[in-house]
This record gives C-alpha cells, structure tokens and sequence, in this order.
C-alpha cells in the first residue's frame, strides 16, 4: 500500500519547486524591466538551478524504479492524499473472436475505497470521484492493448460501473472492459495507472518520468 506521507511530500515538493522557480523567474523579469542586471542573472540563475535540481531528482527516482508484477488477485492502491482506492483483476475471459483472426477479451476489475486509510480529517460521509485511469492489457510477449473502442454490450447478465463513478468509504463496484488482442496473444497482465500530466512531474510517482510499472497479474482465463 503507498504511503499517504509520502505522496503528500511529494505533491508539496513539486507545488514548492514550481513556485520558487516562478519567484525567481519574476524577479529576473522586474529586474530587466528595471535595469538591473544583477537582479535579473540572479533571478534566471536560481530558476534555471532549481529546475535541473529537481528534474535531476525525478529522473534518477524514476530509472532506479523497477517493474513490478502483483500476483492473480491482489489489489493495487492509488493514493489520493487522504484516502486509497485499490483496484482487482476478478475474472479474464475471451468472449468473442474479433475482426481478423484476434479474440475479444473482457477483463472485470474490482475497485474498492479501502475506509482503514481515511485520514482524521476527511467526513466518511464524503464521497471521492477518482482520478482518470489508463488500462492496457499487456501479453505474455509484453504488447500493450488500449482498451477497445465499442459500443456493443459487454458480457451477458455482466452488469459494468464506469470507473469514474465515485465512491464512499468501504463501497466498491466491478468495471468490465473489452480489450481486442491479435490471434495468438495471450493476456498475461494488466497496467492499470493514473492518466494526470501533473503525474509526469511528480518524484516517486509511477507516472513519471523513466519510472517503471506495476503490474496486475490475471486470473486464469475462465
């Protein structure tokens, strides 16, 4: 499970970087319009060393990551600063054979708003809308599937929540989702992640940059 802290620090890391960066980039500005030149090379100096001190930090967090692939049925949490939400591969099941040979295949994920890791400030009452999420399912050669772009009913007797729906503390719901993989291609995994640009920036972060993914390993195709 993340830690609540530490996404903490590393939001407030980002927000104080960024606005350092933009108290020194402001002082370069109102030194050139005020003809002061010292202002203004001090000003660009400390933006300019502030942003590669933190991009540096990002960077090297992200290449020392390493993938990480979670066993059939364990959940994955994300962490929304005052409480988690955690994420379940249920079933894998092809449901279709799909245009040119490929299979059609429905993945049911399981999300779950953990009520242990609200923190003391946060009304159980309250509900939580999640961020976005991207789902590829991954083969046993490592493809990536985007999730297929249809209209047409997911499994029979299979009802599906969006996975935008918002939740309350202990309630959760099942997404089913159809992923069209060639003929041949085995799914082996499932990458499920926060789809934020301010992810990209954040150090530690599993969307940013170089830092590599965790991983939901399926059930056996039933």
């Amino acid at each position: 499970m993340p830690s609540s802290t530490f996404t903490i620090v590393s939001v407030l890391a980002f927000l104080g970087t960024l606005g350092l960066v933009l108290l020194a980039l402001v002082a370069a500005v109102w030194g050139e319009t005020h003809a002061n030149s010292r202002l203004t090379r001090r000003g660009l100096q400390v933006a300019g060393g502030l942003s590669a001190a933190y991009l540096g930090v990002l960077v090297v967090a992200g290449v020392a990551s390493r993938e990480r692939v979670l066993p059939a049925g364990s959940e994955k949490y994300f962490c929304e600063l005052d409480c988690h939400l955690a994420y379940r591969v249920e079933q894998v099941a092809p449901v279709r054979t799909a245009e040119g040979g490929g299979t059609t295949w429905a993945v049911r994920v399981r999300t779950r708003f953990d009520e242990r890791t609200i923190s003391s400030r946060r009304s159980r009452e309250a509900p939580l809308w999640p961020n976005p999420r991207k789902l590829q399912l991954i083969d046993s050669k490592g493809n990536a599937y985007a999730e297929a772009d249809t209209l047409e009913p997911m499994v029979a007797g299979d009802s599906s929540t969006p996975l935008t729906r918002e939740l309350r503390p202990g309630e959760s719901y099942t997404t089913t989702l159809l992923f069209v993989l060639p003929a041949g291609a085995i799914p082996a995994n499932l990458s499920l992640t926060e789809n934020l640009l301010v992810s990209r920036f954040l150090i530690g972060h599993e969307g940013s940059l170089f830092h590599r993914r965790v991983l939901l390993g399926l059930p056996a195709a039933g």
